[in-house]
């Protein structure tokens, strides 16, 4: 009895999960769901694997959390330590989703917990299995949930309340499973919370209500082509009419449906499930015959089912052996403690030594690494110095500079005023005719020819201009001390009018020595003289 209800349990938390959300947009992962959802797992198995192999290799975390998840729905039911297995790395794979994506990693952890919670149904830790699915309604039941996890832990929770035979509590998880599925249009769902309403229903004795729900189990298990659901319904509404309206007969023939399809389902809780309607069946009949075979087919169909218990059992004998073996190597290491003990001590010794030597070249480095420090400290203090003496340096020659154009501008100055001075004493001596004022004039003109300022003004010239004059010399060997000093005036930008005082000319003197020297420089007519000046 105990194993029929083990049975049912995980017969109906499998069904829940055969109704996971369908997952992502990825192809590989739409197809395995059409096949899980038929319940063609070796097929599922196959694409969800592949999509798993591609998410690795391409790095999408996301999708390979998805597809472990998938595999270890699809897996569980024919081995729960491999279901287990891919659980857990998804889990494992949600969590690294936290940072960059911490929604879909909250789902996806919630659905891996509602996975391992039926797993831990199948190993019978049924305290752990409710703890899973409390912690998952408890997070997600003020969220708005579109994965229907929500509702598959109220599932769960209902079948683990009719497992304690806390009706109440498990009819009142059903319509709230009921309610998310309905909610959320999951039509893979629905079938199991169906049946299970039906159930109550049935128990209550509200036939008809009872038969509403089975009925509906049923459409809506051969809209989705679920085999497991159908299973379920088939059997149901079996069982219904057996009870209710004793049409044997009928009641038959849903069962023997139920079989053929449960037949190639892997997991075989399903083929038991519907032998043992069956089983019932023929004993109303009183075919005790036919209940025989049938039962004999339950036990060989169960000692496949158990085949993983034995696998477990001879684990245990192979962990028993390796545990009797090493207390044997262990007896024959007790004669040698002495031995040991001594190579302990050496050891300790040695280790104690190497930590003092380490010591000693850890104080030596770390004295070394601070001499460094303090030569580089005291290097970068000395590269300061010099870039400061530069700095003062190239201050100085820019002083330099401009004080020699602050004396260049002021020759200049003093040329143009002393010149403008005498060009308006000849002025006003040309307005008279004594022979006295004739002598004058000429001893202003001769002051003027002589006049040493020139001299002063190319030394200050040539000190600010470097080599101006030679640049000159060497690219136009033509050229003359006069047509020097034009371009000096011209680099100094000074007007005709004021290159005419200065060099005590006319400004069309100026103009003419101006085209002579452009003929000199060779400079073609578009060519500017002055940017060509300024330019050298």
């Amino acid at each position: 009895m105990n194993f029929i209800r083990t049975v049912f349990l995980s017969f109906i938390l499998l069904l829940s999960l055969s109704g996971y959300a369908s997952p992502s947009e990825n192809p590989l992962m739409k197809k395995g769901w059409a096949a899980l959802v038929k319940d063609n797992e070796n097929e599922a198995f196959q694409y969800f694997w592949e999509a798993h192999e591609k998410a690795k290799k391409d790095k999408k975390t996301a999708e390979n959390a998805e597809s472990l998840l998938y595999l270890g729905i699809c897996s569980y039911g024919a081995s729960l330590e491999k279901g287990l297995q891919f659980v857990t790395q998804s889990l494992n794979e949600y969590k690294l989703l936290e940072k960059t994506n911490p929604k879909k990693a909250l789902i996806g952890r919630y659905k891996c917990l509602q996975l391992i919670s039926t797993i831990y149904v199948r190993q019978k830790k049924y305290d752990d299995a409710m703890r899973l699915s409390q912690e998952v309604v408890a997070e997600l039941k003020n969220k708005n949930d579109t994965s229907g996890t929500l509702g598959l832990a109220y599932n769960s929770l209902g079948s683990l309340h009719e497992l304690k035979n806390e009706k109440t509590e498990a009819e009142r998880y059903y319509i709230l499973a009921l309610k998310e599925f309905e909610t959320g249009k999951n039509i893979a769902y629905l079938p199991t919370a169906y049946c299970r309403l039906g159930e109550i229903a049935k128990k209550k004795g509200l036939n008809k209500f009872s038969l509403n729900y089975f009925q509906k189990a049923l459409s809506l298990a051969e809209t989705s082509q679920n085999k497991q659901a159908l299973v379920n319904a088939l059997v149901s509404l079996g069982k219904w009419y057996m009870t209710f309206e004793n049409d044997l007969l009928q009641a038959e023939n849903f069962f023997n449906k139920a079989r053929v399809i449960a037949e190639p389902i892997s997991d075989k809780t399903f083929e038991i499930k519907t032998i043992e309607a069956l089983i019932e069946l023929k004993k109303k009949e009183g075919n005790f015959k036919e209940v025989s075979q049938l039962q004999n087919e339950v036990i060989g169909i169960k000692d496949g089912f158990y085949s993983f218990e034995r696998e477990q059992i001879i684990k245990s004998l192979e962990v028993q052996f390796d545990v009797s073996e090493k207390n044997r190597k262990l007896q024959l290491v007790s004669a040698e403690r002495e031995v040991a003990k001594l190579t302990n001590y050496l050891l300790i010794s040695l280790l104690g030594l190497l930590i003092v030597v380490f010591t000693i070249v850890y104080f030596f480095l770390k004295r070394i690494n601070k001499r460094d420090k303090q030569l580089l400290k005291t290097k970068e203090e000395l590269v300061n110095i010099m870039e400061n003496q530069k700095l003062l340096k190239e201050q100085q020659f820019q002083n330099d500079i401009e004080f020699k154009e602050s004396q260049l501008s002021a020759i200049t100055i003093q040329m143009l005023e002393k010149n403008e001075l005498l060009d308006e004493i000849k002025t006003m001596l040309n307005q008279k005719e004594l022979t006295s004022e004739k002598e004058i004039k000429k001893l202003v003109s001769k002051y003027t020819i002589q006049d040493n300022n020139w001299k002063d003004f190319d030394n200050y010239f040539e000190s600010v201009n470097k080599n101006f004059y030679t640049r000159l010399k060497q690219k136009y060997p033509d050229i003359s001390s006069n047509d020097l000093k034009i371009c000096a005036l011209i680099k100094l930008n000074l007007s005709i009018k004021e290159m005419a005082s200065i060099l005590n000319i006319s400004p069309d003197s100026v103009k003419t020595a101006r085209h002579r020297l452009r003929k000199k420089l060779q400079l073609n007519t578009e060519e500017n003289l002055t940017d060509f000046i300024l330019s050298v």
